[in-house]
């Protein structure tokens, strides 16, 4: 028989392989939101699916990775992907740029952030 923690555990790792499926498609409404238009309406709406879309992943228990510029690089959460030279505004370890957000499940990291890292 199972314990309550191994079907608990089953559950969390069944939605988080569900929610890695739409992944893909909060990373196109992301660059689809950072790429600028001038048309209002436009940036309105798609700004909109992707704060639904966050709330629908937020419902399901996935959260996001702290991953802004600034944050100290944390290999538990990040991927570095790129390194870049250190300066007065980005010190040595932290992330100078994030390419994809990364999520967690009950602080189970299912999809690590890639960054660029001052080095």
């Amino acid at each position: 028989r199972r314990t309550i923690k191994e079907k608990s555990e089953a559950y969390t790792n069944a939605k988080a392989d569900a929610a890695l499926k739409f992944l893909p498609v909060y990373d196109n409404l992301e660059r689809a939101l950072n790429q600028g238009t001038e048309d209002e309406a436009f940036l309105k709406g798609v700004e909109m699916t992707l704060r639904g879309f966050e709330e629908a992943l937020n419902k399901m228990g996935l959260e996001r990775v702290e991953a802004a510029p600034g944050t100290v690089f944390d290999p538990e959460k990040h991927n570095a992907v790129m390194m870049t030279e250190a300066d007065e505004e980005h010190p040595e370890g932290t992330i100078v740029e994030c390419f994809q957000t990364g999520f967690a499940v009950k602080g189970k990291v299912v999809r690590y952030a890639m960054v660029r890292v001052a080095n």
